[in-house]
């Protein structure tokens, strides 16, 4: 364990070391997004009302074409007023395990399916969100069709391409963003 720098520092180590959750009740439940609200008392004896989204996890396909064209799908985000590009992804159904989840949301989401997947990282939305996203890497070899209710457009880009896309600010998505700089980095398209 990293040694404590300060008097503060220990006090705050020490007081998240136990927390008890006094309440926890559930604030929203509908469309696949559940979002709670728990009442945390912590080990100095203060308590905290903490809201949070709750997930049985997602999972995100960074889909790559023989090519070397990465997969990526057009949607309208109603939150963000406007149409974003981001990679095939989901939530991890009951009963399925994250490579499961993400042969399905591959093919829902993009028509393609591939034989093979690749753990290459995982990564959580932020910390009023339970949910960690499982990041797979795929080649992609059939293609069927899409589902049109979710997807507005399927797309095809090169990396290079799409690594300026998002160092401009046009390509903004979270799981696209880290998908694409986990693919560069680990050099997944020279093998």
């Amino acid at each position: 364990m990293e040694q404590i720098e300060s008097r503060e520092d220990e006090i705050l180590v020490n007081k998240f070391k136990k927390v008890k959750v006094l309440l926890s009740k559930t604030v929203y439940d509908k469309h696949g997004t559940k979002i709670m609200e728990d009442t945390l008392e912590f080990a100095d004896g203060t308590t905290y009302e903490y809201t949070y989204f709750k997930s049985g996890g997602t999972v995100a396909v960074a889909a790559f074409t023989d090519d070397n064209k990465m997969i990526l799908t057009k949607q309208y985000r109603y939150p963000l007023q406007k149409v974003v590009y981001d990679i095939p992804g989901g939530a991890i159904e009951v009963g399925e395990t994250p490579s499961q989840a993400a042969v399905r949301e591959l093919e829902e989401e993009t028509g393609y399916t591939t034989e093979k997947l690749e753990f290459i990282g995982k990564f959580s939305r932020g910390p009023s969100s339970q949910v960690v996203v499982d990041l797979f890497f795929a080649r992609v070899r059939r293609k069927g069709s899409f589902n049109k209710n979710e997807i507005m457009q399927v797309e095809m880009i090169d990396l290079d391409s799409l690594l300026q896309r998002i160092s401009g600010g046009e390509c903004f998505d979270g799981a696209l963003t880290i998908a694409a700089l986990l693919v560069s980095w680990k050099k997944l398209l020279d093998r």
